[in-house]
């Protein structure tokens, strides 16, 4: 494993006013202008390409994950919080398989990168067992919420039902036995 860059060796405040600045469209030199007249600091300019080419890594990864969040969002149900789920499951599925996929190379040898440097790394498994098991539960929890989404609305639907029966029952001068019996014939609403 390659050892830390100088610049991530800083304090977060310098590694966070690198990344602002960055965000905010500065070139390499004019970060390293404002790292030296407001820190003090002096770092290589290929030190700050290789950090800089890096979070533009990441942005591309981060802009790329919420677009497809996004994406996914609005192909799912109709309920935004169970939507957000979803497309939340569906990354991690996504992002684990990619592990695997990472784990051996086009010959099906093994990688350096993706699984094949989860070998040995009881840590990095750990997580990976903890990403599956919330990954299992939070796929419970979106079935769950569905579940009582539509019990709620069944529910609603067969009191509205009921109501209107009666109403046009008693419009139409109908028993009570004869709206009873249109209840749980025609619409299924039982008292």
């Amino acid at each position: 494993m390659a050892r830390p860059s100088s610049i991530e060796r800083e304090d977060e405040e310098i590694r966070e006013e690198i990344a602002k600045a960055r965000a905010h469209g500065m070139t390499i030199d004019e970060i390293l202008a404002l790292l030296r007249e407001g820190y003090g600091k002096d770092f290589s300019r290929s030190a700050m390409g290789r950090h800089c080419q890096k979070l533009d890594r990441l942005g591309q990864k981060a802009r790329r994950s919420r677009m497809v969040a996004e994406a996914l969002a609005r192909q799912m149900g109709d309920a935004s919080v169970s939507r957000m789920l979803r497309a939340n499951v569906e990354m991690m599925h996504t992002a684990i398989l990619d592990l695997f996929m990472a784990g051996e190379d086009e010959d099906g040898k093994p990688n350096a990168d993706g699984l094949a440097a989860l070998q040995g790394n009881p840590e990095g498994l750990m997580l990976l067992s903890k990403a599956l098991d919330h990954l299992t539960k939070a796929s419970k929890t979106d079935a769950d919420f569905v579940a009582q989404i539509e019990e709620r609305t069944e529910a609603r639907l067969r009191r509205e039902a009921e109501t209107n029966i009666r109403r046009e029952g008693k419009k139409q001068g109908l028993t009570a036995e004869q709206v009873a019996a249109l209840s749980a014939g025609m619409f299924g609403v039982k008292k």
